[in-house]
């Protein structure tokens, strides 16, 4: 079964936040420095470094993807650090995650203050509500290193039955708009994701906002809305206790922990594929031998903790973890 895209201005290459803005220069800043990160490791230039606390500052409510990759990424940092120094995790929700990103913006460019980004704080938000998130994520940033990429996923309350992409655009087409779908803010990839389908699927819903992740597990829940596209890390658990159901990955292949589970594509919405990713920047300005860019690598982060919980929903593109 296909479905036939309904007609309008929305496009995966504007949700995939590559459009021509500053967006796509931060993304290619930060992939160039993919393999660097903080200069963590014991150089004579920097023995001083990190003498007191790290702070990561996410931009989202606790318990959702970003928030489970800023603790994943404060546990691999901490062995790392010399004597004196450690790493928190400070939530700092608001404005369509541009509250967080502004923070940092301002802090002092001393490595002491971090940025988790997704594409929706360093991509979206500023393409698509330039009047909220008044930063350039370009300019204002400086990039340290690719977290990883995310795998997102199509979920729907198992309460309310349905079981297969076909099934939830002929309610979807049913309730001709009333039926809602939830996101963790205006203007996120989740939001746009939600929308996208809506437009491809030619399935029109409502979008209905929410402060986090784990509000948006609650809301699907309840069933105060009926579907959502999020990280799939923000709702393994509840995908794995039963209580919302899984019908379709957004990545080109499966994903190899639901292989069960079809892709987008293969559920009839032809063309759909998008992910997400996570990267960590600090305010601009931030000296190359703090950033790590200009000399050799950390050494590698310890071995990951045996996979299990939120941790093994950090999915990697196509399936592979991050």
């Amino acid at each position: 079964m296909r479905f036939s895209p309904a007609r309008g201005p929305l496009t995966r290459r504007a949700v995939c936040g590559l459009l021509p803005t500053p967006a796509l220069a931060f993304c290619a800043q930060a992939l160039a420095l993919a393999g660097g990160g903080l200069a963590l490791s014991a150089r004579p230039a920097l023995a001083a470094f990190p003498d007191r606390t790290i702070t990561l500052i996410v931009p989202f409510a606790p318990a959702g993807a970003t928030d489970l990759a800023g603790r994943v990424l404060a546990d691999r940092m901490g062995p790392l650090l010399a004597p004196g120094g450690r790493v928190v995790v400070e939530n700092k929700p608001g404005a369509g995650s541009s509250l967080g990103a502004n923070a940092v913006r301002q802090a002092r460019p001393d490595g002491y203050t971090l940025l988790v980004g997704s594409a929706s704080t360093l991509a979206v938000a500023p393409a698509a509500q330039p009047g909220v998130a008044r930063y350039d994520p370009a300019e204002d940033f400086s990039p340290i290193a690719v977290v990883g990429t995310s795998a997102m996923g199509l979920v729907v309350p198992t309460a309310s039955g349905i079981r297969s992409v076909p099934e939830l655009v002929a309610r979807l087409r049913a309730g001709a708009g009333r039926a809602g779908y939830a996101s963790s803010g205006v203007g996120g990839v989740a939001h746009l994701a939600g929308a996208l389908f809506c437009q491809m699927a030619g399935a029109p819903a409502m979008h209905v906002p929410y402060r986090g992740g784990s509000s948006v597990a609650e809301a699907l829940i309840k069933q105060e809305v009926l579907f959502a596209i999020d990280q799939i890390a923000s709702v393994v658990g509840q995908i794995r206790d039963g209580s919302l159901t899984l019908l379709a990955v957004t990545t080109r292949g499966r994903d190899r922990n639901f292989p069960a589970v079809p892709t987008l594509a293969e559920a009839g919405v032809a063309g759909y594929e998008l992910s997400t990713w996570t990267v960590l920047v600090g305010p601009r300005d931030m000296p190359a031998e703090v950033v790590g860019g200009g000399g050799p690598p950390p050494p590698p982060p310890p071995p990951p903790p045996p996979a299990g919980g939120g941790i093994r929903g950090f999915h990697g593109e196509g399936g592979g973890r991050a």
